[in-house]
């Protein structure tokens, strides 16, 4: 049976979605790797600036984890943990600690997954990448490096989230999942 809603209830703030015409834009860690960035979590090198989503669950961390969707799913899937993960703020400690970590700003589109903590996308751009004024001259010129091979801008680790406005727009915390319980 087809429920009817009334236009009323349409109109209704509970009900409505937001219309994001632009890019969501959120923030990444990668690793620099073999002059590459590569997943911090899967065996995935970012070889192209923009990716689409696919269910690598057999690869994840946590492919022991339950799951409901269906074999050959489209990514991202609620009932799965696959899709691109990016987050609300940019992890500033990440290029501090791991020798070849970076951050980075990049837009999603498509299908996006809302969470606690961060998003799954459906498709990804990386738009540009941090550099920390603290690392090695080696580690600035892989992060530069990577950052030409992309065609991505480079900004300062210290304006990664001013700088990440001129890209799209950033969830806003009403509509983050469990953000009033905080």
């Amino acid at each position: 049976m087809i429920e009817e809603v009334s236009p009323a209830r349409l109109e209704s703030p509970d009900f409505q979605t937001p219309d994001l015409i632009e890019p969501v834009v959120a923030f990444r860690s990668w690793r620099v790797v073999d002059g590459a960035l590569r997943s911090v979590y899967l065996p995935l090198f970012w070889s192209e600036r923009e990716v689409k989503a696919t269910c690598m669950y057999e690869e994840s961390p946590d492919a022991g984890a339950p799951r409901s969707a269906a074999p050959g799913h489209s990514a991202p899937d609620r009932g799965c943990t696959c899709g691109i993960y990016a987050y609300y703020e940019p992890d500033m400690n990440f290029p501090t600690v791991d020798y070849r970590g970076v951050i980075g700003i990049v837009s999603l589109w498509g299908t996006i997954e809302l969470h606690e903590d961060g998003m799954r996308g459906e498709h990804a751009r990386v738009d540009a990448l941090a550099l920390y004024s603290r690392w090695t001259t080696r580690q600035l010129d892989a992060v530069r490096g990577v950052a030409a091979e992309l065609g991505v801008d480079l900004v300062d680790v210290d304006d990664i989230e001013a700088s990440a406005r001129r890209y799209g727009r950033h969830i806003t915390r009403e509509l983050v999942p469990g953000a009033g319980e905080r």
